[in-house]
């Protein structure tokens, strides 16, 4: 292993930790690796310049930190930029100044389908390649699905829930998945600093996650959390398939079922007005029949999170 490598690789140590990190010392160290060549160095510089993580957030920089490690041949980079500017070329600089930042992460429009407790739809909030790209990127990922352990503040493996998920970190984000969360945190009027880590889950038949709620109840053993980081007052649904029956998202005490089409979004208040848990939103992600139900899963915060 060369040294550009092994420095490299003693970040991604760093950033696979389970400990509080310096935002600026990962930059400043990603940033020269990259600048002396190492390719995967770059493209984590793109995705570091995109989130603001030890920078100021700015998508110019991450464009063209995507655009020079295409030119070095890393063809994980080529993809984003032909996908993000929907073209086949191969000028990747020139790829990279047409992607639309402003109408990739543009507000969209969303319907009013119940009223209390308050949940809405997206029709189409993403088109197709969108959904195939984000099920691609996902499917290698998929590792048995946890839950919040109320006790430890820890995920932990449950009976209530069967299906699997992929969790993307800084090391697993790409431009095109950051660029849908400010679509997220847009059409919601959310700081996206307040958006958890994105998700992707996969239900094949007779998976399921029962009844559960979304925010964090109150407790002694949460309620320190809950003054750190937040209580989660939203929740976020793509679906990203519909070749599946059954499969829909189950709100108990209003006995009321909701499934989108590829692309649908599905959104709704876990907390009233004042803050507090709304007990309405008990629900369960129904077990598909047949076929595969794939979903994006977001969680929003009323506190900024941790980046990455």
């Amino acid at each position: 292993m060369s040294d550009l490598d092994q420095r490299y690789q003693a970040i991604v140590a760093r950033l696979s930790a389970d400990g509080l990190i310096n935002e600026v010392f990962i930059f400043e160290k990603i940033e020269a690796i990259a600048r002396e060549g190492h390719g995967d160095a770059a493209l984590l510089a793109a995705v570091i310049h995109a989130l603001g993580y030890g920078c100021a957030k700015d998508w110019s920089k991450a464009l063209d930190w995507a655009a020079i490690v295409a030119e070095r041949g890393v063809e994980a980079a080529r993809a984003q930029l032909r996908f993000l500017a929907d073209e086949n070329g191969d000028d990747w600089r020139a790829l990279a100044s047409r992607v639309d930042v402003a109408a990739w992460t543009a507000a969209r429009a969303g319907r009013s389908v119940n009223t209390r407790p308050e949940i809405s739809m997206s029709d189409g909030f993403l088109d197709a390649r969108c959904c195939e790209w984000l099920i691609a990127r996902a499917a290698p990922l998929q590792v048995q699905s946890l839950v919040y352990d109320p006790i430890t503040g820890r995920a932990a493996q449950a009976d209530v829930r069967t299906n699997t998920c992929a969790t993307f970190t800084i090391l697993s984000l790409d431009l095109p998945t950051l660029l849908i969360r400010e679509r997220i945190a847009n059409t919601l009027q959310v700081p996206v600093e307040h958006l958890e880590r994105v998700s992707v889950f996969r239900y094949t038949p007779g998976q399921e996650f029962a009844s559960h709620v979304d925010y964090l109840t109150p407790s002694p053993q949460l309620n320190a959390e809950i003054a750190e980081v937040g209580q989660r007052p939203l929740t976020f649904l793509v679906y990203l398939n519909q070749a599946f029956e059954g499969g829909e998202t189950h709100f108990l005490d209003i006995d009321k079922k909701f499934r989108g089409k590829t692309g649908d979004a599905l959104f709704w208040r876990n907390t009233d007005d004042a803050g507090q848990p709304d007990l309405l939103t008990t629900h369960a992600g129904v077990a598909p029949t047949s076929g595969e139900k794939w979903l994006l899963s977001q969680f929003i915060r009323d506190k900024p999170q941790l980046l990455g």
